[in-house]
């Protein structure tokens, strides 16, 4: 998925009304089963604007927030109308329900279709860096363009490919699989001199702050790269030491928030994540 505002996002996302092509290779499996027999009106295929959203609700919720319409919309870069309208599809199609609180959050059908599109976005992620060489800045920008184009067989083999990576290049687990590593901090967490390995960059920064993204891939921050915190007495925020390299970024506290990284061998200060 791609930040609001990016030039290089493309059109925005269409109203849903009228839309009906549905993804590649996924016709026969884009109706969610309401049982046998029952009485209900022929469901809309999933189509690509429908798996935007579903992609949407799910990173909000792995990032512990709620997914409330107004977030939705900030994500998707689109009016609060339009994703009223594209609420009330999703719920007439049986993907989504909303709580009385207003969050949104998926049903079983919901959850495995989103799981599968995060997957497939993923594994293009992988496939982009590993093989092609693209900073994960790049590699997030491409695989929201061609991710969609790739069917069940050719994800299948590009995965098997990869030797079924368990993590994106930012880190995030591939639906389905364990990530390889432990219990996380964040870089705000971190006192001066302490060293950690990078092993997450929040779903937040690629929407929020994608700039912040590309800043990072050119300092040399990304996954498994160990960085260790200066004492800057200028700086309010953080100052990392990467990969040996001093003074290769400065991060302000909301952005050290969203960086996870994993001590080596000590025990990490309070606020741990899963």
């Amino acid at each position: 998925m791609t930040p609001p505002g990016d030039p290089e996002q493309g059109p925005p996302l269409p109203p849903l009304d009228g839309e009906a092509r549905p993804r590649q290779g996924e016709a026969a499996r884009s109706r969610p089963s309401h049982g046998r027999g029952a009485s209900v009106s022929p469901l809309p295929l999933r189509t690509i604007a429908i798996d935007r959203y579903l992609e949407t609700i799910f990173c909000i919720a792995a990032e512990d927030e709620p997914a409330r319409p107004s977030r939705i919309a900030h994500w998707l870069g689109v009016k609060a109308p339009t994703v009223s309208i594209g609420l009330r599809r999703l719920r007439a199609g049986g993907w989504v329900r909303t709580e009385l609180d207003r969050r949104v959050t998926l049903t079983a059908a919901g959850t495995a279709a989103a799981e599968a599109i995060v997957r497939r976005h993923r594994v293009a992620e992988c496939w982009l860096t590993d093989v092609l060489g693209l900073d994960w800045a790049s590699a997030h920008l491409e695989a929201n363009r061609l991710a969609s184009a790739i069917s069940d067989t050719v994800l299948s083999r590009l995965d098997a490919a990869l030797g079924g990576p368990s993590i994106c290049p930012h880190g995030h687990p591939i639906p389905g699989r364990t990530a390889p590593y432990g219990a996380l901090v964040t870089l705000a967490d971190l006192l001066p001199g302490t060293t950690a390995a990078v092993r997450r960059i929040s779903e937040i920064i690629e929407h929020e702050s994608f700039e912040l993204l590309r800043e990072l891939a050119a300092a040399g921050v990304r996954t498994g790269v160990d960085v260790t915190v200066e004492t800057d007495p200028s700086w309010r925020g953080i100052t990392l030491t990467v990969d040996g390299r001093p003074h290769a970024i400065r991060l302000d506290p909301a952005a050290a928030r969203l960086i996870w990284v994993e001590l080596a061998g000590s025990p990490a200060n309070p606020a741990q994540k899963r």
